[in-house]
């Protein structure tokens, strides 16, 4: 009778210290994912886009569907003259961060940069925007779309 206490006691404390070492390793990867997002926006402003893209693809492969890095992804492949890269990670960014308004704004920008006019305006009154929405392009000019 003993001998069954203390092997059920050695199992449950098993099973204890699993689930916190779990948790621990969660709370660790959560760390890693917000530094490489970081890292990747702080080299992302600095225009360096190597250094940028090398974080963005850490966080994307731990987390592909991951809406900041696809964004960041998105401004990276942007600023590399990559219209139709950027597009695709604009789209996903918008997929798996529905209705962001950080990620609306700068496809909208990206698709007005594009002069895909259209486009940036059904954009904008899908997401129940007005359509004298004035967004700040990356450039730090203010500019409706078309205009």
């Amino acid at each position: 009778m003993i001998r069954k206490s203390i092997i059920w006691s050695i199992v449950c404390l098993s099973l204890v210290a699993g689930c916190a070492e779990h948790s621990q390793n969660r709370s660790h990867h959560a760390v890693a994912v917000d530094t490489r997002l970081q890292l990747g926006k702080a080299y992302l402003a600095e225009r360096n886009l190597s250094a940028a893209r090398f974080h963005f693809q850490k966080v994307l492969l731990a987390e592909p569907r991951h809406p900041q890095a696809h964004l960041g992804m998105a401004l990276h492949e942007q600023y590399a003259g990559q219209p139709e890269s950027a597009d695709r990670h604009y789209r996903m960014a918008m997929q798996y961060g529905a209705g962001d308004d950080t990620v609306i704004g700068h496809y909208y920008v990206f698709l007005c940069e594009q002069r895909r006019y259209k486009e940036a305006k059904n954009l904008v009154s899908d997401n129940l925007v007005t359509d004298n929405l004035v967004i700040k392009s990356n450039t730090g000019f203010y500019a409706h779309c078309g205009e």
